[in-house]
């Protein structure tokens, strides 16, 4: 059975961090770019980023942007394992009402 966490962060760099020190990632040989995943058949990583409000104003004619909406507090990232959450991402899980994006 699979458990949905939904984590919150304080920044994109502690969340990097984090799943790093966790084993949630590696970086390509030839590119030496960073792809973050949980171990193989584990569960899997949703890298969400900044959640913005719904409180941005838009021009009814052009539809542009009169007031742009303001960023949610932290960096955020949704997991989905079969096993236990790893005891140093716990202090990160949040419990939205009505997450921005789940899992299907």
């Amino acid at each position: 059975m699979y458990t949905t966490y939904f984590l919150r962060f304080a920044t994109q760099e502690e969340a990097e961090q984090k799943l790093t020190e966790v084993g949630y990632s590696s970086t390509d040989p030839e590119t030496d770019q960073i792809h973050f995943h949980t171990p193989p058949h584990t569960g899997a990583l949703d890298i969400i980023g900044t959640i913005y409000n719904n409180d941005g104003v838009y021009d009814e004619e052009s539809g542009e942007v009169v007031t742009p909406p303001t960023a949610m507090e932290g960096y955020h990232v949704n997991l989905i394992l079969k096993e236990k959450i790893p005891t140093s991402l716990k202090t990160y899980i949040v419990y939205p009402n009505l997450p921005y994006r789940v899992f299907a």
